[in-house]
């Protein structure tokens, strides 16, 4: 624009800024304004949030909206253009790229006290600026949604202007800096106070960079009572000394500047009032601008100015919004445009149709706009408009874990080296292999897990398939050539696959085992594969299974294990959330197992349940993740702690009956008046300090005392000290901790010294420090201990060889595994099996069990590795060789013959028992007392009736009792699903069952053949999401306890019962019994089991049959007709078998 264009700029349009609200236009003034460079379109941000997009209608007529999109809850404060139609979007709290119809491409998020301030766009829009009011900036890559580059900046910067060679900041202060982009954004120039160095606040709004001028806009509040007499001004400096400003460029009278924009020729001001003005660029930049003829006045209210101010790229349209919610547009055209370029037809005006109708024939017409019949007053769903419509491409190509593992960094470019796994230039793409892939890029790759299953598939259904194909070519190829067949198994799928994982990565078997799921669930899943010894693993893929490690160690602990199952055993426990009982099942399932992968999702669902493990922060959130940023290491510490105070309270007289753990003499002294007092208590586990000395060791410790150790603040030692070194520290310590001391009545430095007394009668638990640099010592295999009473070394920790009182060796080690650098840490434990292959060692890392060395067990110094607990014991076998006895008697049959529930005793409450109340008290001076009989009614349960003494006795001595049984499950969590864009679904967890209902029926012949002996509604103890009520026959209130209609039990009681079936060798008849059991958190050997649905699997089909054509087909009648019952379907599997 110039004066010799003769052109005179006028109001093309003004308009009510609707936004989100149509109803109430201009209540959401407009605070950012933008222009798109390649398309007629017209961005503006409000205060609500909303970005809204407008193309310009006829002269005189209001502007058409677009798009509107709610992009925040603060105000918008700008708006620039980017690349590819997009645009980029600044509020208070976030930076997004959007677009122009709306689409979220990224984003970015801050905190509220480190709001952003201040961004820009370079002159390509390819990359952007952003600053936050501490002084933090960083370049993001608009197309790739990156950060680039992280820089220091002024705090408070306000204004910014970024050119290829220069980048112009203007701070809440006035300061005006110049950094250099090809620098690393280094300071070149500052200008402080750039608007006087007298009192007041010196404020810079807006900054631009022209050539070598330098355009700033500010005000200087030196006791001015009025805005318009603030010293508002427009300065001008030189860019290449930014000195004392070049002259300043006087505004108009009244007005206030406080907007600027430039384009090569033209310089342009917006004042408060919505006056714009131009100064042309030509000429020295020691010479003031003169001003142009030609300029713009909104006419706004009386009490409103100006909000947002921008000017089009082409230069014939400038845009100024006011605080009263209107869009003034001004143009020096009859028909102006906005962009520079070749204008996009996205938003071209919708065809014109006739009366007679649309022509289908044309692609332009919408088919929502063809005639169904009857009138239709809102959009189909079917309408989609060209915004929704998007091509999103193939995937972009992945990464491997591998070359992600070994990458160096340099700046913004990474250098790996190449594991030749592909073709240059080519990336794979397959129905469902490259969704493998992007599963795993973040953890190990596919063939690290083929190394561990040798390349067999890993689901069952997948074997038959690939035995019968095997089995066809062979018999075709047998055919063909004469030749006796070849044998099946060496083809290709049995071949080894060759690793070449890197060093940087943690070794394959100790990596985060994860369970795939087909279309048959998880007993599809082969275990085997992960699994070939005789001692089982747990499953890993339910909540709170980090602890499975720490069970792994307990239940190999012999003297420990057998205390639990005792108590398991024994009708004196009537708590129904007893850890030690349900502890002492799942050992007794893992000693069934032979081998079998088992879980412990019964265990761990009472352990979530009990209100001192989510006090201790020992549960895991829904993700998956610790509730604390505490590391596993030390979780499995504090969970190890609370298993053994549980199993102390619940099966021992007194803590010192465990078999873990050692007695220690703790005696405080005051140095100031002598007192004195001492105190002995059993110490489950002992906390070893740093390998390096440090005053701060309190920090480090997992559950020690929040003291400063100045024993070892003394001793000076910077020196790393060798284990046995730590070990005597650990057993006898001394620490000051500031405390009331009652002698002197005031707060003291007290004295106190912790001393073993006995050296440990069973095992000895070790926990230690978590450090940020691996540990660069070894395990010794053991040592000997010598424990004196008095003396200046009352602990000693010998070399083994010499005489001492007592000889430890190391039995199991807990350890913490990262993946990789910065993936997520599991636990796995190394256990000592003398009778395992190999070295004697055992590696349990969820259901994976394999046979290791001894140094791959005490070797410390691997960056993946993080020791969390070392078990050692006076006795070196760490053994279940001694299986769990499962005799029983006569007495245990009354939960058979008089059957009764915690849940029938009128003091029940519905929440706890009394036994409950007891332990949670801290009572532990005697044992959990049972709740007498006599206080419960021995009736008929539901529809069950007990078994007879004759049955009982026949159940114990002839170990022929044969009894048939169906359980009904509800949903407690819902399977994870993930739907693909081509309609195709993959399953990532299954829905996680509970137990509602178990029905066992007599099947010895006799009167009562078919008669139910249990038949038990389980209380629930946990919401439950789907009762599935047509296939379980479960309705609302069934289970609850205090309103059911039905004789409730507990999962523990329910459990006894079926232990008992299975440790009396009864055979069991069912259909789908590997899933019952499943459920159930029980394994019942091959032996005592007539499964209906194995019995009539057939060879070629891997879908079984169900048990509702299967009595169809041999009794001619229909079950299941409507919902289902457990005790109608074990009567129905007893006629089918």
């Amino acid at each position: 624009m110039d004066s010799s264009s003769g052109v005179c700029w006028a109001e093309y349009t003004q308009c009510w800024s609707t936004g989100n609200d149509e109803e109430q236009p201009g209540m959401w003034p407009v605070t950012a304004l933008g222009f798109d460079t390649s398309s007629e379109i017209l961005y503006t941000g409000d205060t609500s949030g909303q970005l809204t997009t407008y193309g310009l209608g006829g002269e005189g007529e209001e502007l058409e909206q677009l798009a509107s999109v709610q992009c925040a809850h603060t105000p918008i404060r700008r708006l620039y253009a980017a690349k590819a139609g997009r645009v980029f979007v600044q509020t208070d709290d976030s930076v997004q790229v959007r677009t122009s119809g709306g689409r979220k491409c990224f984003g970015r998020t801050t905190t509220p006290n480190d709001a952003f301030t201040a961004s820009t766009v370079s002159a390509s829009g390819g990359e952007a600026l952003v600053f936050t009011s501490a002084g933090a900036g960083s370049l993001l890559n608009l197309e790739l949604g990156s950060v680039t580059h992280r820089m220091s900046v002024e705090p408070s910067v306000v204004a910014a202007d970024y050119r290829p060679n220069a980048l112009l900041l203007a701070t809440a202060a006035g300061d005006l800096v110049l950094r250099d982009p090809r620098a690393g954004f280094q300071v070149s120039l500052a200008k402080r106070a750039a608007f006087g160095a007298g009192p007041g606040c010196h404020a810079t709004d807006m900054v631009r960079a022209v050539d070598n001028r330098v355009f700033a806009c500010g005000s200087l509040m030196t006791g001015a009572t009025d805005f318009a007499d603030s010293g508002a001004v427009v300065r001008l400096f030189d860019i290449r000394k930014l000195g004392e400003p070049a002259l300043d460029l006087e505004p108009e009278y009244g007005h206030v500047p406080v907007r600027l924009f430039s384009d090569d020729q033209l310089l342009w001001i917006c004042h408060d009032s919505g006056l714009l003005t131009t100064r042309s660029l030509a000429g020295d930049v020691n010479v003031a601008p003169p001003p142009a003829e030609a300029y713009a006045e909104p006419p706004l209210s009386t009490y409103a100015y100006m909000s947002a101010f921008g000017v089009a790229p082409s230069g014939s349209v400038a845009v100024v919004s006011d605080t009263d919610g209107i869009l003034h547009v001004w143009s020096d055209s009859t028909e102006p445009f906005m962009s520079t370029g070749t204008p996009a037809d996205l938003y071209a005006a919708p065809a014109v149709l006739d009366d007679d109708g649309p022509l289908i024939d044309d692609e332009s017409v919408s088919l929502s706009s063809i005639g169904m019949g009857a009138p239709v007053k809102s959009p189909l769903l079917s309408c989609m408009d060209s915004e929704r419509l998007y091509d999103v491409g193939r995937p972009v190509a992945y990464v491997e874990s591998r070359v992600l593992g070994s990458l160096k960094q340099m700046g913004a470019v990474g250098y790996a080296p190449n594991p030749r796994t592909q073709h240059r230039n080519q990336q794979p793409f397959a129905s469902t292999a490259w969704r493998q892939s992007w599963r795993s890029a973040g953890g190990p790759a596919e063939d690290d897990d083929d190394e561990l299953t040798r390349g067999r598939p890993k689901f069952i259904s997948e074997q038959l398939r690939s035995r019968r194909r095997q089995e066809a070519g062979s018999a075709r190829a047998s055919s063909r050539s004469g030749d006796p067949a070849t044998d099946a198994t060496s083809g290709g799928d049995q071949q080894p696959a060759t690793s070449s994982a890197t060093t940087a990565l943690a070794p394959s078997q100790m990596r985060r085992m994860r369970i795939e799921y087909s279309r048959f669930g998880v007993e599809d899943f082969d275990f085997s594969l992960y699994n070939g010894t005789r001692w089982s693993g747990l499953e890993g893929d339910i909540s709170n299974a980090y602890a499975n490690a720490l069970l792994q160690l307990l239940y190999f602990a012999e003297g420990f294990r057998d205390i639990v199952v005792a108590h398991s055993k024994s009708d004196d426990c009537s708590d129904a959330s007893c850890l030690s009982c349900h502890l002492g099942f799942l050992f007794r399932m893992l000693s069934d197992a032979n081998g079998a992968s088992c879980h412990a999702s019964l265990l761990l669902r009472v352990l979530a349940e009990r209100p001192e493990a989510a006090a201790l922060a020992l549960l895991e959130d829904a993700d998956g993740n610790p509730a604390t940023t505490t590391p596993y290491a030390v979780l499995a510490q504090h969970l190890l702690r609370f298993v053994l105070e549980q199993a102390a309270n619940e099966c021992t007289e007194q803590s010192s009956d465990l078999p873990i753990g050692f007695a220690q003499r703790t005696r405080t002294v005051c140095p100031a008046c002598g007192t004195a007092a001492e105190r002995t208590a059993h110490v489950f586990a002992a906390d070893l300090d740093p390998p390096q000395g440090s005053a701060a060791l309190a920090s480090l410790l997992a559950g020690g005392a929040a003291s400063v150790r100045r024993a070892d603040t003394q001793r000076g030692s910077d020196q790393p000290a060798d284990f046995l070194s730590l070990v005597s520290r650990a057993l006898a310590r001394s620490d000051t901790t500031r405390a009331w001391c009652a002698g002197c009545r005031s707060f003291q430095l007290l004295r106190t010294d912790k001393r073993i007394t006995a050296p440990p009668v069973g095992f000895l638990a070790l926990n230690f420090p978590v450090l940020d640099a691996p540990w660069q010592l070894a395990l010794p295999s053991g040592f000997d201990l010598e424990v004196s009473a008095d003396g200046d070394c009352p602990v000693r920790a010998l070399p083994p060889g010499e005489p001492s009182q007592c000889r430890m060796q190391l039995a199991a080690v807990v350890s913490s595994i990262r993946d990789t650098p910065k993936g997520n840490e599991h636990l796995v434990v190394h256990v000592r099996v003398p009778q395992a292959a190999g070295g004697g060692w055992l590696l349990l890392n969820d259901f994976l069990v394999q046979p290791v060395t001894q140094s791959s067990v005490v070797t410390l110094g691997d960056w993946w590795r993080t020791p969390s607990i070392a078990l050692y014991a006076q006795s070196p076998n760490m053994d279940e060789s001694a299986a769990v006895e499962s005799s029983v008697d006569l007495s245990s049959t009354l939960i058979l013959t008089a059957p009764t529930s915690v849940l029938d005793s009128p003091a029940y409450k519905g929440q706890s028992t009394p036994a409950m109340h007891q332990k949670r008290r801290g009572a532990k001076s005697a044992k959990p007392q049972s709740i007498p009989r006599s206080r419960f009614v021995a009736a008929k349960r539901n529809a069950a009736v007990p078994l007879t003494q004759a049955e009982a006795a026949r159940l114990l001595t002839e170990r022929s009792f044969r009894c048939a049984l169906d359980a009904e499950f509800v949903v407690l969590e819902a399977a994870k699903m993930e739907v693909f864009g081509d309609g195709t679904r993959e399953l990532h967890r299954p829905p996680v069952h509970t137990l509602a209902r178990l029905s066992v029926v007599r099947a010895n012949g006799g009167l009562l053949h078919g008669v139910p002996f249990i038949d038990d509604y389980v209380a629930a103890t946990r919401p439950i999401e789907d009762l599935a009520t047509q296939y379980s026959g479960i309705h609302a209130g069934d289970l609850t306890a205090g309103s059911s209609p039905h004789k409730l039990s507990t999962m523990k009681e329910v459990y006894r019962k079926l232990r008992l079936l299975v440790d009396s060798k009864a055979i069991i008849i069912g259909h789908g019994l590997k899933h019952d059991f499943r459920v159930c958190n029980i394994v019942v050997p091959a032996a005592q089991l007539r499964d209906t649905m194995v019995l009539f699997q057939s060879s070629r089909h891997i879908r079984p049959i169900s048990l509702r054509f299967l009595y169809w087909y041999f009794e001619r009648k229909v079950i299941q007709s409507g919902e289902h019952s457990s005790v109608e379907d074990a009567q129905a599997t007893l006629k089918v078998n």
